[in-house]
């Protein structure tokens, strides 16, 4: 334990340092695990996810402390989850529409928001609930897991808002604005949410990538027929 006085002038300490370093946009939902081998505290926007071997798992709001083992031997780690706004590009497909063509591929780009909230972020990384030391493996791949799972809703709610439409309308409309529509603003119960969307590209069901070219014009008749034998 740390005495109340002794925490707050380390988070007091700590805070001036961070504030002299330029915040950058976050690139990723969570951060790669980290071993515990230093004093640290949960920045601004943003949670910590805590493995000790002997205590489980546990979700650190911002502006608690981290604290390695005061014996030494501390094989605990942890991870950052981010709450400010990431730019997440997908790619998603294939996808069938209404009259049974072919959208290979759609390319997203999604900014999203992961919740604060504690039962949300522990489920992420432990979803058993067993708080033991299997959540290890959890916490070494939690950034996939949720973007894999974030995927595969969008990709979900695609699939059902493509196949309603016929190829001609998908591509007499905007994509973005149907998508826009028919994507949730929250997923994953609530855990992450959808601040921006851009469709960057689409692969239609005609060669190259892009909007389909121009139908190509049938044979006049005349070339089509036989012609009479001269006399």
């Amino acid at each position: 334990m740390v005495a109340p006085l002794l925490e707050a002038v380390l988070l007091r300490s700590m805070r001036r340092r961070a504030a002299a370093v330029p915040a950058l946009r976050p690139t990723r939902l969570v951060s790669r695990p980290r071993a515990v081998d230093r004093v640290a505290y949960v920045g601004d926007r943003t949670s910590v996810l805590l493995l000790r071997p002997d205590a489980g798992l546990r979700v650190l709001p911002a502006g608690s402390l981290v604290l390695p083992a005061l014996l030494g031997g501390d094989t605990s780690t942890y991870v950052v989850v981010s709450h400010d706004p990431v730019d997440l590009w997908l790619r998603i497909g294939p996808f069938e529409t209404l009259d049974e063509r072919v959208v290979q591929q759609v390319e997203l780009r999604l900014t999203v928001v992961v919740s604060d909230s504690s039962s949300g972020l522990r489920d992420l990384a432990d979803p058993s609930g067993s708080s033991g030391a299997d959540a290890l493996d959890r916490l070494d791949g939690v950034d996939e897991a949720l973007l894999d799972r974030l995927t595969r809703e969008v990709s979900a709610r695609t699939t059902e808002a493509v196949r309603r439409r016929t190829l001609a309308e998908l591509t007499g409309l905007s994509l973005g604005v149907l998508l826009e529509g028919a994507l949730p603003t929250t997923f994953l119960g609530g855990l992450v949410d959808r601040t921006d969307l851009e469709v960057v590209d689409v692969d239609w069901p005609t060669e190259g990538r892009g909007w389909p070219g121009p139908p190509v014009p049938l044979p006049a008749p005349s070339d089509l027929e036989p012609r009479a034998a001269a006399r």
